[in-house]
């Protein structure tokens, strides 16, 4: 198969690396010139990635496209290349609706948006396709866990929620300094918060079905740690200011 990037920043990069370190054994992968430092690093990095010297070459060698751009510059770099039928068309582009991606691609039809994140570098992703096709999912599936969403408006919510990643770095940032400032040592706090969570979140997967109301109500016992800091947490509004937060961020898509 052969794959073209337009644009590689930080998500492209990360799915570029979990292609590359997947059990994908036929990718041929052609990278934009943007972003030189990061294009020839994965081009020296692997044997089956390419940097071109115009993003129309990167077209013209691809038959999959994933457009990688920010959404700032996207329409203007997308205006001057040309598309063709052949093209499959891959967006990881928050802010640019399919009816406005569809148009800047003529004549390609096949086109999706998608949502990595840069945990596609692990093989351990959601990753929410909307128009997916088989081979397009079927792609995606090397690198993560595609999850098909029906309607654009529910993929922008769920676009939303890639905003909580900072805040949720510093929450956790939060709690390991606490920790430290009683006493514990920072590499054994940084360690036991990051698996403390990652083994709460692995707990929720495994359920069937997940249910995180009912999960919250089994850790707290009566009169226990669990039980008390959760009334306190909710008290003080903590959870309204992520909702509130993720609210102001979906206005961003119109």
């Amino acid at each position: 198969m052969k794959l073209g990037f337009i644009g590689i920043g930080k998500i492209a990069e990360a799915v570029i690396e979990g292609w590359c370190s997947s059990d994908r054994k036929d990718l041929s992968i052609f990278l934009s010139p943007r972003n030189e430092m990061n294009a020839r690093r994965l081009a020296d990095k692997y044997p089956n990635v390419l940097r071109m010297g115009t993003n129309q070459e990167v077209l013209d060698q691809s038959d999959t496209v994933c457009i990688a751009l920010r959404p700032a510059v996207a329409k203007e770099v997308l205006s001057g290349l040309r598309f063709d039928k052949r093209h499959t068309v891959v967006s990881f582009i928050p802010l640019l609706r399919y009816a406005d991606l569809a148009a800047a691609v003529l004549p390609a039809i096949k086109i999706t948006r998608a949502i990595p994140l840069p945990t596609v570098v692990h093989h351990n992703c959601p990753i929410p396709l909307y128009r997916s096709d088989e081979q397009v999912t079927e792609l995606f599936s090397a690198i993560g866990q595609p999850l098909q969403v029906d309607e654009e408006e529910q993929l922008h919510a769920i676009w939303t929620l890639t905003g909580l990643i900072t805040p949720f770095y510093e929450l956790l940032g939060g709690l390991s300094d606490w920790t430290i400032r009683h006493g514990v040592k920072k590499e054994i706090a940084d360690r036991y918060v990051a698996n403390l969570f990652q083994s709460l979140a692995f707990a929720a997967q495994q359920s069937e079905p997940i249910d995180f109301a009912e999960l919250a109500s089994h850790a707290a016992t009566p009169n226990g740690m669990n039980e008390q800091a959760g009334k306190e947490i909710r008290e003080k509004g903590a959870h309204e200011a992520y909702r509130a937060a993720s609210d102001n961020l979906l206005r961003r898509f119109g």
